[in-house]
């Protein structure tokens, strides 16, 4: 079974996945540029990510023909499948239990054949919210305040609608065991009702609004070119440090230290000043793990690997600051492309803080190339806010 599960960011494919990934990093960036270049063209396919939660998968189980809701718990090695308002009461409780039993009542109208999975926008939590004297249709599902116009066309239906659901992912399979994910959903594979205010994640540029001007599509492509050099520079290091995620190892260690600037709010400084931070994260992870051992075996073979590891890295110095500016200059040439993307939106976006509102980002974009998807994400922008802001939801 293949699962529609957690999403990598586009530059962490050189951590994750070696010179492969670094190369598939480049590759994406391209077919992004494609789609967007003022030749346009469907290079390929790109769904605009909500912030909603929980996730909620329904449709039809194959095994009997009946209508069913649930969470990801629907894939587990004992399916959690609610077809009825007693199957909720038994199989969920809580907020979550009272939500499942709205979309059970009102999706079964919307999802008449397959299974589909989508984000939870709003059931009975939506409210007006005066936001800079404008009062506003207002609903939070996790992290990102969505906010419409109550006398807009959208804010109409959202104000009528019981609940909203933005749908991404669709599944197909003989059983709900052997039911595999794929991304994109088409209005095609649901109907819309008066109760349910429901959308595709399938991102639309039909305005054209975030279409690249010629001097922008050249800004965009330097910037690519720039990440695939690094790329090249850095030559076989990405896969010198795989390690397959283990603990204090460069590829997992890496992966920390560069979310430590987003979750700190901060832009990662140069690559030289990424480097030498780089070390220094790297030695107070060692210590702290050093000093958790109480025999002085334990924390001298924990020195040791320590050792080893910056040797390492001073023997291939300029190949890991090379790794180090592929991920920066992915990041920013990915960032072009999202700026760009954003002058597409259906609803304004908000977050929450203790002065009020502040205007926000939409949280980001998936890009789709085949079977794989990685996140088009402002890191500094809403991973910042998804590692500080308290959450509306579980």
């Amino acid at each position: 079974m293949a699962v529609n599960k957690h999403l990598t960011h586009l530059e962490e494919l050189v951590l994750t996945r070696g010179t492969d990934g670094a190369r598939d990093a480049i590759a994406i960036l391209r077919k992004v540029g494609e789609t967007l270049s003022p030749a346009g063209g469907p290079a390929m396919t790109i769904t605009t990510k909500w912030d909603g939660a929980p996730a909620v998968i329904c449709g039809i189980d194959p095994a009997d023909g009946k209508f069913f809701v649930g969470t990801k718990g629907v894939f587990a090695q004992t399916p959690k499948l609610a077809k009825t308002q007693s199957d909720v009461q038994r199989l969920y409780d809580g907020q979550l239990a009272q939500k499942l039993s709205t979309c059970l009542v009102h999706l079964k109208s919307v999802v008449t054949t397959g299974v589909l999975q989508g984000d939870l926008l709003f059931t009975n939590d939506k409210q007006i919210t005066s936001i800079n004297g404008q009062s506003l249709i207002t609903f939070r599902p996790n992290t990102i305040t969505y906010a419409v116009e109550p006398d807009s066309q959208i804010g109409r239906e959202v104000s009528a609608a019981s609940m909203g659901i933005v749908f991404h992912t669709k599944y197909t399979g003989p059983s709900i065991q052997e039911m595999s994910a794929s991304f994109g959903v088409s209005d095609s594979d649901y109907t819309k009702t008066r109760s349910v205010w429901a959308t595709s994640a399938t991102f639309s540029n039909a305005t054209g609004a975030a279409t690249f001007s010629l001097d922008e599509y050249r800004t965009y492509s330097n910037a690519v070119n720039m990440a695939e050099g690094s790329v090249k520079a850095a030559g076989n290091i990405f896969n010198k440090i795989q390690s397959g995620k283990k603990t204090l190892q460069l590829d997992t260690v890496f992966m920390e230290f560069f979310n430590s600037y987003y979750r700190g709010g901060n832009a990662i400084p140069s690559v030289a000043g990424a480097y030498n931070a780089f070390v220094q994260y790297l030695a107070g992870k060692y210590n702290t793990e050093i000093q958790k051992n109480k025999t002085l075996k334990a924390q001298a073979d924990k020195a040791f690997k320590f050792v080893d590891h910056i040797d390492f890295i001073q023997q291939n110095s300029r190949e890991m600051q090379m790794l180090i500016a592929a991920y920066m200059n992915i990041g920013k040439a990915k960032l072009i492309a999202v700026n760009k993307l954003n002058n597409v939106a259906s609803m304004r976006t908000f977050v929450e803080t203790s002065n009020g509102y502040k205007v926000t980002a939409p949280e980001g974009y998936v890009a789709i190339s085949g079977s794989s998807a990685v996140k088009l994400i402002d890191r500094l922008e809403f991973s910042n806010l998804n590692f500080n802001v308290p959450k509306n939801w579980g």
